[in-house]
């Protein structure tokens, strides 16, 4: 006899006992696993593209256009990683961007006090740790001769990360892992501020940031990192982008990323 239970699986009774029949026995079993993901970056260095944008500055709405074409860039996660990072000094101006923060603002300031970009403004763009301003007059992103310098690696379980960085390079200060959570597709319609009335759409914005000591181990960095808490924002497609730093220094000396499904 077959009885069609609540799930829609098929059960049957034998001697006066249900068994499980296969098709659920494999449904409860992989509903337990804990599926991981791993990102990795090639031995070669990998470029970061970092702009510096806001919504309550009218001059940022052509570089968020200009950044959303990278979706379709062969080199994407690969060789070229845009990041889009709000940072929070407009936000007196009337409108408070949601996905400003102040340690980003921060992360733009140290390039130039360590004279590696000649100003804070937005927007502002950074390509692979030293200032770049091509793009106000129409050029490519620079490509950087390719340099070894070691292959980072994450492994992605549930909320955590297992780092593990392995340079070719010396490397001469603690080093620091970061992790971000991009969203795309993102539309905000903005109510005050320089861009009232304006819908701004953003993509590869940083929607969560989080970062960690790595720990050197015959030879090797590695370190559990925990992602950050994106679940303010929703973004049917993610990313998810680590990189790794020296302790005082913003300059990613590696970068590994992907599309994430979390």
């Amino acid at each position: 006899m077959k009885i069609l239970n609540q799930t829609g699986f098929s059960l049957s009774t034998i001697n006066g006992m249900r068994v499980i029949k296969p098709a659920l026995f494999l449904f409860l079993f992989l509903s337990n696993i804990s599926w991981s993901q791993t990102i990795s970056s090639s031995l070669v260095q990998v470029s970061m593209l970092e702009v510096y944008t806001s919504q309550g500055c009218s001059s940022c709405p052509p570089a968020e256009r200009w950044m959303s074409k990278f979706k379709q860039d062969k080199r994407l996660w690969k060789q070229l990683v845009p990041m889009n990072f709000h940072v929070d000094y407009w936000d007196y101006l009337g409108w408070k961007d949601p996905y400003a923060s102040s340690i980003f603002t921060k992360r733009q300031r140290d390039y130039k006090a360590l004279k590696l970009s000649h100003t804070v403004a937005t927007p502002g763009f950074i390509v692979s740790g030293q200032g770049w301003n091509g793009w106000f007059r129409g050029q490519l992103v620079p490509a950087y001769p390719f340099k070894a310098v070691g292959v980072l690696s994450a492994k992605v379980e549930e909320m955590q990360a297992q780092i593990s960085f392995n340079p070719v390079i010396k490397v001469s200060a603690p080093l620091t892992i970061h992790v971000a959570i991009l969203g795309f597709d993102q539309i905000t319609n903005v109510q005050r501020g320089e861009n009232s009335g304006k819908q701004l759409p953003h993509d590869f914005v940083v929607m969560a940031y989080n970062n960690a000591q790595l720990t050197l181990q015959k030879g090797s960095y590695t370190n559990h990192l925990t992602l950050p808490d994106a679940s303010q924002f929703t973004s049917a497609n993610q990313a998810l982008v680590f990189w790794v730093s020296q302790q005082n220094d913003p300059s990613p000396i590696q970068v590994a990323a992907d599309w994430w499904n979390g």
